[in-house]
């Protein structure tokens, strides 16, 4: 595979007309040898059909079962050519020059992985810069803006998301454990810092990202016993254990806890963090110090 300057891959499950909506938007900020993938996760409402045929730059590929969120963006990332690989939700549009951007801010190797201000599609006054920890139950909130210029965040959000293919490679891209959606993106960010990259916020790039109310959540988004799962693996797979026991009880009283339990201790969560422990050169105190975070 010759290998291409960026490659864009645009995760989709039923995104009907924001698919398009969305190709469009970034085929017209692509490199003039730039790709798109568009991985198909599983839809069933015809969204990507016409695609391929509509945009020479774009490939559509059909996965042969649903794998969610992480997976599929691995999915994606193994098949792309680019030196740099953007990770989009299939509901977004540029509102001002990205790949360049993108590209000059990830040229130092201390960066892993650089995203954009957030505006809400719906409400274009509402902007987020990066985002935190709120509680110990993992929850977020978003930024406000520190400065004109490109600066460190302690998370940033999957909807926009770049990095380097090599650095991708090497910490070993989404977690494949996190289940069909939630905390994939938040945990990477969490990896990225404590294993010595800095992930941060391009205050210059704008991208407008379609935020769902509750009443039109996609099925997949309501499965809470999936959500607690993703949240207590994230925190098996960094956290020491009085963070840990912040979060367990967080949830202590929950009635899928001892469901997401189950599933995890049958997983590969401490396997996955012993590995990580060797490779991390920070822990869960001092990117909690950095941030002037705590659960």
């Amino acid at each position: 595979m010759e290998e291409t300057s960026l490659s864009v891959v645009v995760i989709s499950h039923n995104e009907g007309k924001y698919l398009r909506r969305t190709v469009e938007s970034l085929a017209q900020g692509l490199p003039g040898d730039g790709e798109m993938i568009v991985v198909d996760d599983g839809s069933t409402d015809g969204s990507t059909r016409g695609l391929h045929a509509a945009y020479e730059k774009v490939r559509v590929l059909h996965p042969p079962k649903r794998l969610g969120a992480a997976v599929a963006r691995n999915f994606g990332a193994r098949r792309a050519s680019g030196k740099i690989v953007l990770f989009s939700d299939a509901h977004v549009e540029a509102l001002s020059d990205w790949a360049q951007p993108m590209a000059d801010a990830l040229a130092p190797s201390a960066v892993g992985a650089v995203g954009p201000t957030l505006t809400s599609m719906l409400h274009p006054e509402a902007k987020g810069y990066g985002l935190r920890f709120a509680d110990a139950g993992l929850n977020i909130e978003w930024l406000d803006l520190k400065g004109p210029k490109p600066y460190p965040v302690p998370l940033l959000g999957g909807f926009f998301l770049a990095m380097r293919r090599d650095v991708f490679k090497s910490t070993g891209g989404f977690d494949s454990g996190m289940s069909i959606w939630g905390m994939e993106d938040l945990e990477l960010c969490v990896r990225l810092w404590t294993f010595g990259y800095k992930c941060l916020l391009l205050p210059g790039v704008d991208v407008a990202h379609l935020d769902r109310q509750p009443e039109t959540y996609p099925d997949y988004q309501c499965d809470w016993e999936t959500g607690v799962h993703n949240v207590l693996r994230m925190a098996i797979l960094h956290f020491g254990s009085e963070r840990i026991e912040r979060v367990l009880r967080h949830y202590g009283q929950d009635e899928v806890l001892p469901h997401a339990l189950v599933r995890l201790i049958v997983s590969d969560a401490w396997e996955r963090r012993r590995r990580f422990d060797k490779a991390r050169q920070l822990d869960d105190d001092w990117y909690f110090r950095r941030f002037r975070m705590e659960l």
